[in-house]
């Protein structure tokens, strides 16, 4: 099971998670795995934020958002990660074979709400002009 993850408080435990979260904290539907968001800084004044994404089986990444979600059979882990342009785009990791890609839609700020059957469902720009996105994680 899940060893040696501390987390400080406040933090996000229930989807969706707000893209202004400073620090979140999710266990996959089976137990196996969790992911942990800690915040860096925010993209600009008031903005989003951006930090580090762990994940139990040792994995990190950079620029990430707090938004994230887990897919419902608990195999992947889908999460926002910021361009140089303070653009989104999706970061897709296969959390059993540790793997991961990164997909070409250019996003504005995720709230990510679901994943399941290979699409991952949200907001993009919640605040400002929100709109629905569906975006499927494989061809």
């Amino acid at each position: 099971m899940i060893e040696n993850v501390i987390i400080d408080d406040p933090v996000s435990t229930e989807t969706p998670i707000s893209p202004w979260s400073y620090s979140a904290f999710l266990v996959s539907p089976d137990g196996k795995f969790a992911a942990k968001f800690e915040y860096g800084s925010e993209v600009c004044q008031g903005g989003p934020t951006y930090g580090v994404v762990t994940l139990s089986n040792g994995m990190t990444f950079d620029g990430c958002n707090a938004s994230f979600v887990w897919s419902t059979d608990s195999k992947y882990l889908a999460v926002p990660q910021w361009t140089h342009y303070r653009e989104q785009r999706l970061l897709v990791i296969n959390v059993e074979e540790r793997t991961f890609k990164l997909l070409p839609e250019v996003l504005q700020v995720l709230e990510l709400h679901t994943f399941t059957d290979g699409v991952v469902e949200g907001i993009d720009s919640p605040v400002y002009e929100p709109r629905p996105v569906r975006i499927k994680t494989a061809p």
